[in-house]
């Protein structure tokens, strides 16, 4: 009796620190992939096109030539509402390539040899911190909703601010095996909405990235954050249009990027700070029915970290930016064989370049009126499972993009897409002001690319896709493309690049 009064007691005094669960939602997802890529190099070699200047190496094979792998992909998450305006979510994931059962830890007797494996294998029995966030609903005031923690940033199409960081890139256990094909897109931050019908101001600030110098993870030389806000109004018309104005900015400490040694407190290698500054425009508007067309306009500001040295040791100048970005989007659902649900879409996205991309306004001879015009691909999420989203970063580019979809049997949705694609800027081949760069899949890049001098062309892709919804649960999906590449390429660079995914996902 004694020992059932004691444990009653420390029940009773340890249960105000749990929080009353009125609700609780288990949900998630698995996907599993097989991909296989074909010549994603483009036959690219390292050299000149004429082989007059070759080097050591000569023309050499470099990048991703073949590639086939099956993956999955694993996401849990936990939502639980603690009271009527408080709530929180936790999510787990998971991303492998089957069969590579291969430990993180870098310590003990498997360091050396894993350490050095680290860029071949991914270490796919990590489970990562996906999602951790609280929510507060009528903090203060009723219009006011906060989220404090781990949490997903995206607003408009993914045209400046997706879902994480560029989405061609990945940190996680994916980035050396396919790194474009992550869901690992979350950061640790704090978002406030004031919803004020039919207008909804959002307010956020997120940790960007958080180095190390000298074992202090706190150095303010090493920070990069991202603050902004996103202002959305809907005009309930009959078009249901929707506007929205924004500022997105990324502030890098005046180590970020560009510090090489650090003695003490004396930074031998200093720089200005890197800056980004992201004003915008986006609208989205109905003219019939049938029709959705949607416009985005954004420009960047601010200063970018150059070397007018050209050395380790020299030091750091700041060049100011001046880019721009645009993209058009359309789509329209076709008034005929309305069981088949036919529809088109267009889109068309120019990124600003910069002629002397890789140079600065010193006095070598290669100038850009120190002025850098390259857009910044920022946090874009577009062009998701295509090549050339896999192949090429999100600047210095032109795409118009036209495609078809319909359902030709009942739970069967069949697409279609070709895009054209060609540089605002022309390329110099080799290492000149303007380079091209291939990034691969498995993390790596083939840079310089053999190009030919002053042209723009950078290829045509076409995809095709078919999804079949086997149950309200489970889905199939079929992807196929094809990138042809353009006279940007010189000849011994421009092999077809193909690749083939097939998938099963199922939501719980």
């Amino acid at each position: 009796m004694k020992k059932l009064l004691v444990a009653a007691l420390m029940v009773l005094l340890a249960s105000p620190a749990f929080a009353a669960i009125q609700d609780v939602k288990v949900s998630g997802d698995i996907t599993s992939t097989y991909l296989s890529r074909d010549n994603f190099d483009l036959g690219a070699t390292v050299g000149t096109e004429d082989g007059t200047s070759q080097g050591t190496l000569g023309f050499q094979p470099v990048g991703l030539k073949k590639q086939s792998v099956f993956i999955t992909q694993t996401r849990l998450r936990v939502d639980a509402d603690l009271s009527d305006n408080v709530s929180t979510t936790v999510g787990l994931i998971n991303e492998r390539a089957w069969g590579s059962e291969h430990a993180s830890d870098t310590t003990g007797s498997d360091a050396v040899s894993e350490g050095a494996a680290a860029t071949n294998y991914a270490n796919d029995t990590n489970v990562q911190l996906y999602l951790a966030s609280i929510t507060m609903r009528e903090l203060l005031y009723s219009p006011l909703t906060v989220t404090v923690g781990r949490q997903i940033f995206n607003y408009g199409n993914g045209l400046i601010m997706g879902d994480g960081g560029v989405n061609n890139a990945a940190t996680g256990n994916l980035q050396y095996i396919a790194q474009d094909l992550t869901e690992r897109t979350s950061y640790d931050g704090i978002k406030a909405i004031l919803d004020y019908k039919p207008l909804t101001i959002d307010m956020f600030y997120f940790k960007n990235g958080q180095a190390s110098v000298n074992g202090n993870p706190d150095s303010k030389m090493t920070n990069s954050d991202v603050y902004g806000f996103n202002a959305n109004y809907q005009l309930n018309d009959p078009m249901n249009t929707v506007m929205e104005a924004y500022m997105f900015s990324r502030i890098n400490g005046n180590a970020a990027g560009g510090l090489t040694t650090l003695t003490g407190t004396s930074v031998v290698n200093p720089d200005k700070g890197n800056t980004l500054y992201v004003p915008g425009l986006r609208a989205s508007t109905n003219p019939t029915k049938s029709l959705n067309v949607q416009g985005e306009v954004a420009w960047q500001l601010g200063d970018i970290v150059v070397n007018p040295g050209g050395t380790t040791t020299s030091p750091q100048e700041a060049e100011h930016r001046d880019a721009m970005a645009a993209q058009f989007l359309a789509t329209y659902t076709l008034p005929v064989l309305d069981k088949y649900k036919p529809s088109v879409n267009a889109s068309y996205t120019y990124v600003s370049g910069d002629k002397n991309g890789s140079a600065n306004y010193a006095s070598d001879g290669v100038k850009s009126a120190k002025t850098y015009t390259g857009w910044d691909p920022f946090n874009e999420a577009q062009g998701s499972g295509t090549i050339y989203n896999t192949l090429f970063n999100l600047t210095n580019m032109q795409i118009l993009a036209l495609g078809a979809s319909a359902n030709p049997l009942e739970d069967v949705t069949a697409s279609f897409t070709w895009s054209d694609l060609w540089a605002v800027d022309a390329y110099t081949n080799g290492s000149g002001s303007n380079p091209l760069a291939l990034i691969q899949p498995d993390g790596t890049s083939v840079s310089p690319v053999l190009t030919k001098h002053n042209a723009t062309g950078l290829g045509n892709e076409y995809d095709v896709n078919l999804s079949y919804a086997y149950t309200e649960d489970v889905t199939f999906g079929v992807s196929l493309g094809w990138f042809v590449p353009g006279s940007v390429f010189a000849t011994a660079n421009h092999d077809t690049a193909s690749q083939a995914l097939a998938n099963v996902a199922v939501k719980f």
